[in-house]
C-alpha cells in the first residue's frame, strides 16, 4: 500500500483498504442484508462499537462515500490476503485502550485463535441494532446518515505489508501500526488510509523520524535521526522537506551543526553554522551561501563581522586578526581592519589598527589588500605621516610637502621622519611637547612691553647659561628683536619637560596598566588599553574636583589639539593610548600648576616644574584609592551602555539643574503632579556583567534571557522625566549627593552654581547614589506604614474590648 523512496518520503502506492462482503462474519452478513434498501444492498452502515446512528436526512456527500466504498470492496480480493478482526473482552462502560506490545509476526501467528474468539462473541457483536440510551430511544448525539463499522483488525496484504490498528469505514483511521515488507515500521495516527497526525516511522537502515505527518509526508514539527551516520535534525517540516526553523547536527559531537531557517531542504535566511568547536558563522544565508550581514570566526581565531556577498566578504566590515574571548572589562589591543571589502579583499577606504597597545594605525585607501594611495599614518608615539600618495602597493611612497607640487622642492621634515617599526620611546623628539609649552606661554601677560621686561629679567638671571649676552638690550626693544633667545627659552622648557617624563616613566606605565585593569577581578593575559571612563576614575582618585576642575573641562582641553586624535570629546568608552595618556596628564598639570610668569633662574621652568609637582602631590599619593562606586562593583554588573544612553538622553554633557528637572515636576505645577514610582518585577531585571567579548566594544552579557519592561508601564511622564523613579528624593538630598562630587557646588550650605556640567562618570556616581538613597527612603516609609497599621489595629482592638 505504501513504499519508501530514497528520500525517506512515504508515498501512497496502492488503493485504500475496504473489506468486501466475503470477508465479513456470518453475523456481519446478516446485519449487512438487514440494511439493504429497495434498490439493493446499500453500503450504508450503522456504527457498532464506537458510535451509533439512525436513518435520517441524507447528508451531502453520502452517495459519494457509498460509491467509493463499493469500489474498494470490489478490489479487496487483489489487495488483502487476510482480515482478522480483533475482539477485546472488556467490561461494559470501559474505554478502548490500544496496545502495541506484540510484534506483527506474533499477531499474525495468533490470527486463527482470534477468529475463534470473534465467533464466540455472537451476542455482543450485532451491527444491525441501534445503540439505545436508558430510555430506549436512539441517542441523538450519535445520529448520522452513513457510516461504516469501527473496529480493530490485523490486515495482511498480498505484497507482504501488515497493518494492525483501528479501522473506520473500512479505512485505516486512528491509532495503528503499519509494517512494510522491507522492514520499515510506522506507529502512530492514521486518517483515511494516510499517515496523519503524530507518529513514529523507522526505516530499515536505522534511520527514524518522530513528529507530525500530513498526507503521508513529514509536515509540521519533528525529529529525524540517522543513527549510522550520527546525524539528526529537529525542527520544522513542509511536505517532506526541512522548512522553517530547525537545527541539524552533522556529527555525534554536536560541534558540527546548523541552527536557523530552512527553505525546502536548503539553508536560507538567518542561521548559525558551527563548523567545529572554535569556528562558526552566524548571519544571513542564501541557498547554502553566506550572503548579507554575518559574523564569522575561523579556526585560527580570526574574526569578521560585516557584509557578505556570494560567500565572501563584500561591503563594510571589521576584521580582527588573532581574536580571543575576553571576559573582562579591559579593552584589548587588537590588530584590526575596519572598512570596505570587495570579493574577499580590502578595497577602498579603511582604518588599519596595528595593535600592540601603542595606538599606531593607518587611515586611507586600500587596493587588493594593500595600502595604496592617500592616507594618514600615526606611529606608536603619535607622529603623524600624511600625504596624497602615502603608500604605493603597501610600500611607503615619496613624502613631499605641498610646496613641492609647485616646484619648490622643499620637504616636510616632520612628515619625512620615518620611525622604525614598533619602537616606542615616550621621551623622543616626536611626542609633540611644544604644544603644551606654547599653551602655557599664552597664559602669560600678552602686553608687549610687560612681556619684554619679563623676558629681559629672565635673561639677566641666566647670563651664565647664555652664549651671547643681552647687556645692551633696551627696555623699549620689542619681542621680535630677540627671536633666538625666545626660541632658546622654548627649547629649554621642552628639554626639561621631556626629562621629567623620563624620570616618571616607570611610574607612568604602572599607573596606565593599573587603571586599564581597575575593574577586573580575574587576571588577564593580553596588553590592555585604557579607556576614557577609567582615566576619569584616575582623576577622581586624585581629587581633581576639589581643585575646581571638572572632567568635562579636562575633555575639552584634550579635544583642543587635533593632533591628539580624540575621536569624540566625551565618549566614556573611547580608547586612550599611552602617548595620549601623557598628553592628558601634562594638560591637567598645566591647567592647575603652570606659572603665570616666566621662571626666575634655571633650572626653574614653567611647565616641567608644574608636572613634577602634580605627580608628587596629586598622582602618586592618590593612585589606587578606588573612590566611588564604579570600581567597587557597580561598574561590573550595572549595564554601562544602557546608563550611557540614559545620560545622553539628558544631553552630553548636561548640567546638575537638568538632572534635577529630570527627577521631579516643579512643585508649582498642579496640572502634572509627580507620578508614583514604578517597580519592575524580578523577572525583568537583567542580571549579568559588562565585558569586552570580541574586539574593543563593551557588551552587557546577561546570565539568562529576561523580558523587557513595557514602556506603557511608565506612562507619558517617562517622556519628560527621564529619572522620575527617583521622585521620592528631595532636591536637597540630590544636591547633597552632588556636593560630595563637586565641593564648589555649595558654600556654607548655599547653592553657588547649578550650571556645572557633568560627564558620564559623574552622572554614574550620582545616579547610583540616588538609587541607593531612594531604596533606603522607600524601605523606611514601608517600615513606618507597617508600624502605623499595627498601632491602629491595636487601638481599635482595645476600643472593642472596652
Amino acid at each position: 500500500m505504501y513504499y519508501v523512496d530514497l528520500q525517506k518520503t512515504v508515498t501512497r502506492r496502492e488503493s485504500s483498504l475496504i473489506a468486501s462482503k466475503k470477508y465479513l462474519s456470518t453475523e456481519d452478513r446478516t446485519d449487512y442484508d438487514f440494511m439493504s434498501t429497495a434498490r439493493g444492498q446499500s453500503t450504508a452502515r450503522l456504527t457498532s462499537d464506537s458510535a451509533s446512528s439512525v436513518v435520517g436526512t441524507r447528508p451531502k456527500g453520502s452517495v459519494e462515500n457509498e460509491l467509493v466504498t463499493m469500489l474498494f470492496e470490489s478490489m479487496l480480493d487483489s489487495i488483502v490476503e487476510s482480515w482478522e478482526v480483533i475482539v477485546q473482552q472488556k467490561p461494559e462502560g470501559s474505554t478502548p485502550n490500544m496496545e502495541f506490545g506484540k510484534t506483527v509476526s506474533e499477531l499474525t501467528i495468533m490470527s486463527k485463535k482470534k477468529k475463534s474468539i470473534a465467533k464466540s462473541s455472537k451476542t455482543k457483536r450485532s451491527r444491525s441494532k441501534l445503540d439505545m440510551n436508558e430510555t430506549g430511544q436512539p441517542d441523538s448525539l450519535h445520529q448520522v446518515w452513513w457510516s461504516s463499522p469501527d473496529e480493530r483488525a490485523i490486515i495482511k496484504f498480498r505484497n507482504g505489508n501488515i497493518y494492525e490498528g483501528n479501522i473506520s469505514m473500512k479505512c485505516m483511521h486512528g491509532e495503528g501500526r503499519f509494517q512494510w515488507a522491507d522492514g520499515t515500521i510506522y506507529l502512530g495516527q492514521f486518517k483515511d488510509n494516510e499517515m496523519h497526525g503524530k507518529g513514529l516511522i523507522q526505516w530499515k537502515d536505522d534511520t527514524w523520524y518522530e513528529g507530525d505527518f500530513l498526507a503521508n509526508l513529514r509536515h509540521g514539527r519533528g525529529l529525524y535521526v540517522d543513527s549510522r551516520n550520527q546525524r539528526s535534525y529537529a525542527g520544522g517540516w513542509h511536505c517532506g522537506t526541512k522548512h522553517g526553523e530547525g537545527v541539524i547536527f552533522y556529527s555525534e559531537s554536536f560541534k558540527n551543526s546548523y541552527d536557523g531557517q530552512w527553505v525546502n531542504n536548503v539553508r536560507h535566511g538567518y542561521g548559525s553554522r558551527e563548523y567545529c568547536s572554535i569556528s562558526g558563522y552566524k548571519g544571513k544565508w542564501d541557498t547554502y551561501v553566506r550572503d548579507g550581514k554575518g559574523l564569522m570566526i575561523w579556526p585560527n581565531h580570526d574574526f569578521y563581522r560585516g557584509e557578505w556577498k556570494n560567500g565572501v566578504m563584500s561591503g563594510y566590515g571589521i576584521y580582527i586578526w588573532d581574536a580571543y574571548y575576553n571576559n573582562t572589562m579591559s579593552s584589548p589591543s587588537i590588530n584590526a581592519y575596519r572598512g570596505l571589502w570587495s570579493k574577499g579583499q580590502r578595497n577602498g577606504y579603511g582604518v588599519l589598527n596595528l595593535g600592540l597597545g601603542l595606538g599606531s594605525h593607518y587611515k586611507g585607501d586600500f587596493r587588493n589588500n594593500k595600502k595604496h594611495g592617500a592616507g594618514k599614518f600615526v606611529t606608536n608615539n603619535g607622529l603623524i605621516l600624511q600625504d596624497k600618495n602615502l603608500f604605493h602597493d603597501d610600500n611607503l611612497g615619496t613624502l613631499l610637502s605641498d610646496d613641492n607640487e609647485n616646484g619648490s622642492g622643499m620637504q616636510d621634515v616632520k612628515r619625512c621622519h620615518i620611525q622604525e617599526p614598533f619602537t616606542f620611546d615616550i621621551c623622543d623628539d616626536t611626542v609633540g611637547l611644544l604644544y603644551h609649552i606654547e599653551y602655557a606661554l599664552k597664559n602669560l601677560d600678552k602686553e608687549a612691553e610687560v612681556r619684554a621686561n619679563i623676558i629681559n629679567n629672565y635673561f639677566e638671571n641666566n647670563k651664565a647659561f647664555r652664549t651671547t649676552g643681552l647687556t645692551n638690550m633696551r627696555k623699549d626693544e620689542h619681542l621680535e628683536d630677540t627671536p633666538l633667545h625666545f626660541e632658546d627659552l622654548i627649547l629649554f622648557e621642552e628639554s626639561s619637560l621631556r626629562k621629567s617624563l623620563r624620570c616618571y616613566e616607570i611610574d607612568l606605565k604602572n599607573i596606565y596598566y593599573k587603571y586599564a585593569t581597575i575593574c577586573n577581578i580575574e587576571e588577564i593575559h593580553f596588553t590592555p588599553v585604557l579607556i576614557r571612563l577609567h582615566l576619569w576614575q584616575l582623576y577622581y582618585d586624585c581629587n581633581i574636583h576639589e581643585k575646581g576642575l571638572t572632567l568635562v573641562e579636562i575633555d575639552r582641553i584634550f579635544q583642543q589639539n587635533p593632533e591628539w586624535l580624540a575621536r569624540t570629546p566625551h565618549n566614556p568608552f573611547e580608547t586612550i593610548y599611552f602617548w595620549q595618556f601623557l598628553h592628558s596628564l601634562i594638560s591637567v598639570a598645566s591647567r592647575l600648576y603652570a606659572k603665570k610668569h616666566l621662571p626666575k633662574k634655571r633650572p626653574d621652568t614653567i611647565l616641567a616644574s608644574a608636572f613634577r609637582y602634580f605627580m608628587e602631590h596629586d598622582v602618586l599619593p592618590c593612585v589606587g584609592r578606588r573612590k566611588g562606586r564604579l570600581v567597587n562593583g557597580y561598574g561590573s554588573f550595572v549595564p554601562l551602555k544602557g546608563c550611557y544612553e540614559l545620560y545622553r538622553s539628558l544631553g552630553e554633557p548636561h548640567t546638575i539643574r537638568i538632572f534635577l528637572c529630570a527627577v521631579r515636576q516643579p512643585p508649582h505645577n498642579i496640572e502634572q503632579p509627580q507620578g508614583q514610582l514604578v517597580e519592575a518585577s524580578d523577572d525583568n531585571l537583567p542580571l549579568g556583567k559588562n565585558v569586552y567579548i570580541f574586539g574593543n566594544e563593551i557588551t552587557f552579557v546577561t546570565d539568562e534571557n529576561t523580558s523587557k519592561v513595557s514602556e506603557d508601564d511608565y506612562g507619558d511622564r517617562n517622556i519628560r522625566l527621564k529619572l522620575f523613579n527617583l521622585g521620592n528624593l528631595s532636591s536637597k538630598t540630590i544636591i547633597n549627593i552632588f556636593k560630595k562630587i563637586f565641593p564648589q557646588l555649595c558654600n556654607d550650605d548655599k547653592i553657588m552654581n547649578l550650571k556645572i556640567e557633568i560627564s558620564f562618570f559623574e552622572f554614574f556616581e550620582a545616579f547610583v547614589a540616588c538609587v541607593e538613597e531612594s531604596i533606603q527612603v522607600k524601605d523606611e516609609e514601608l517600615r513606618w506604614r507597617e508600624k502605623f497599621t499595627a498601632d491602629e489595629i491595636a487601638s481599635s482592638f482595645g476600643t472593642k474590648i472596652k
